[in-house]
């Protein structure tokens, strides 16, 4: 029986090493197999990574145009409560004229709102919802609802209309031209009503604005509510969401001048953003679940492996080669075979993301329902975003649970008795 070269040191390890990649040739349906098993895990975990991030940009995009602004600018006391939508700690009319004045790096719009909650009554049946006084003319320079509405038009200062979503007013059976009442209380705990004509119905991305929101003219919510100029906060759009620390902190130190429980907020601070965050990172336990799946079928395809190559391994100590000689071998293999995947991974991954980027997929016609009436702010395509990172986390994995999933059945596998080995069936 021939034995394996006599050789030293570095020269051994280039004989080894030469000796699992003519391994890997020699058995190229199991390389091939191993490694689009390993290609297809990268690619999912690529492609699905894009489309959550996509979603995950389109959500805070969401939230920023139709809920936190860029900024948001309130009284300390009542951003503890607001929740609560509570009718006092309300900023008052100095804040709102200087903060007008202000001179604002990328400022864009600021919309003074006065939030409260009501319950909204179609005559017949009712449903709590929240109300905002707004002035139209700023408030459309922070939440454009150009497109979106389905019926009617905004409102104006002055006028007993209002606008909501579509999908309330579906619930109440309401169309526009139909009357509805608000029945609140006011700063002293009295209840009061505003009798409003709905102006116009609105369908957008926020599923919020759809089910839950009743927007009134600010002048009318104000007299309503007996709190005189006062509003709740004030949102504030600008050119660049990176711009909001910054100026937030300046715009802060402006203010409290003038009332000193003026508080100034960034949207990533925001309630809303942290349930995004939340949600995401759910999201990230699911990616984090389909790579484990992954591994589990890349540790097993190695396992067969070697329980398919006894024999061979046999043959390798026959001949010569250490315990450790071997499995160097099989590790070496099993790597190269890794790198190999999470090379074809990748190269999938960068074309299915490109594919996303630029063609999108437009879930709402796919699965013929609206997805904002889900809680999924979809509406129309949604567009994968390239994250380098992912590239790099999808290639080390493929790599390190390939070299990781070689060493114990290659221990397990060279430590048998050669003998047995070569003629175990």
């Amino acid at each position: 029986m021939a034995a394996f070269p006599k050789t030293k040191g570095g020269k051994k390890q280039v004989f080894l090493t030469k000796l699992a990649l003519r391994n890997l040739a020699r058995h190229r349906n199991r390389t091939l197999i191993t490694s689009m098993i390993i290609a297809m895990a990268i690619f999912f975990y690529i492609l699905m990574d894009s489309l959550i991030g996509g979603m995950t940009d389109m959500s805070y995009s969401t939230l920023i145009d139709y809920e936190t602004g860029h900024l948001q600018v309130a009284n300390s006391h009542y951003w503890e409560e607001q929740e609560k939508l509570p009718i006092k700690d309300l900023l008052p009319r100095q804040v709102v004229a200087h903060l007008a004045l202000a001179n604002i790096t990328g400022y864009q719009g600021g919309s003074p709102e006065l939030d409260f909650a009501a319950r909204l009554n179609n005559g017949i049946n009712e449903l709590p919802v929240v109300g905002k006084g707004i002035i139209p003319e700023e408030f459309g320079k922070v939440v454009s609802f150009g497109g979106q509405f389905v019926e009617g038009e905004m409102f104006a200062l002055g006028e007993y209309r209002a606008v909501m979503g579509k999908r309330l007013a579906d619930l109440l059976k309401l169309e526009t031209g139909d009357y509805i009442t608000l029945l609140v209380k006011d700063k002293n705990e009295t209840f009061n009503t505003i009798e409003a004509e709905i102006a116009g119905l609105v369908h957008t991305i926020n599923p919020n604005v759809n089910n839950n929101i009743v927007y009134l003219p600010l002048d009318i919510v104000q007299e309503a509510l007996d709190v005189g100029d006062a509003v709740s906060r004030i949102v504030i759009r600008l050119e660049d969401k990176d711009l909001a620390g910054k100026v937030g902190q300046d715009l802060e130190a402006n203010l409290r001048q003038i009332d000193d429980a003026t508080r100034v907020y960034p949207w990533y601070e925001l309630e809303a953003v942290s349930v995004a965050d939340a949600k995401n990172a759910g999201i990230n336990l699911m990616l984090g679940i389909i790579l484990l799946i992954a591994a589990i079928a890349i540790i097993n395809n190695v396992i067969l492996a070697a329980l398919e190559r006894m024999q061979e391994i046999g043959m390798m100590k026959a001949m010569g080669l250490e315990v450790k000689e071997i499995v160097y071998v099989f590790v070496i293999e099993s790597t190269g075979i890794g790198i190999l995947g999470g090379v074809m991974g990748l190269l999938l991954g960068a074309i299915g993301v490109g594919l996303l980027a630029r063609i999108g997929v437009d879930f709402t016609s796919m699965m013929q329902i609206d997805m904002a009436d889900w809680g999924i702010p979809v509406l129309g395509k949604i567009y994968g975003s390239w994250n380098l990172a992912t590239f790099g986390q999808g290639f080390l994995f493929a790599t390190i649970v390939s070299l990781l999933a070689s060493i114990l059945p290659a221990y397990w596998a060279a430590d048998k008795d050669p003998i047995e080995a070569i003629y175990q069936l």
